[in-house]
């Protein structure tokens, strides 16, 4: 009788995990975090060597700094997404994106990227960059090509789960 007792409670107990799952995996904002985590932390390796932070003495100090980044561009890329979808007046244009939408996300991480670089390198000094600058900037070329190349990436991606998903509930 307990043993059966036991089975039900982790049977309940899957499915309060599945629904919350459910839930989540129906939002644009967590699937917009998701891939945007995924995708900006592979190009965050790639581009590791061309900053300082880079030479940190562990692998665990890499790790760190590279999570941090990453974790920064997902927040970065919700918070754009907020912005688009006030100007949408939805928070489900990724669904059906319009072309006006797809540039306000792009053009607005860009722009925050490109001031948060300048920020970060030339005024604030948190890391450097060993090459691949921007002439008269001080800031790399290569957080600005990310912030073209990703968004786009993430918004297909995205709008896939979404729509998966929502097919899949029906």
């Amino acid at each position: 009788m307990f043993q059966n007792h036991g089975h039900q409670a982790a049977a309940s107990q899957r499915s309060s995990v599945s629904k919350l799952l459910n839930r989540a995996l129906s939002l644009p904002e967590f699937n917009l975090f998701l891939f945007a985590f995924l995708l900006h932390f592979v190009y965050e390796v790639w581009q590791a060597p061309f900053y300082d932070f880079y030479d940190a003495p562990t692998l665990a100090d890499k790790i760190l700094a590279l999570t941090h980044c990453t974790f920064g561009d997902g927040v970065i890329t919700v918070g754009v997404s907020l912005v688009v979808s006030l100007m949408m007046r939805s928070r489900r244009w990724i669904t059906y994106p319009t072309k006006q939408a797809v540039a306000w996300f792009i053009v607005l991480g860009w722009l925050y990227t490109f001031f948060s670089e300048i920020y970060r390198t030339r005024i604030a000094h948190l890391y450097g960059t060993l090459g691949l600058s921007v002439p008269g900037l001080g800031i790399s070329w290569l957080p600005l090509i990310q912030w073209l190349i990703i968004p786009p990436l993430i918004l297909v991606l995205s709008r896939y789960q979404i729509l998966g998903h929502r097919a899949q509930q029906e």
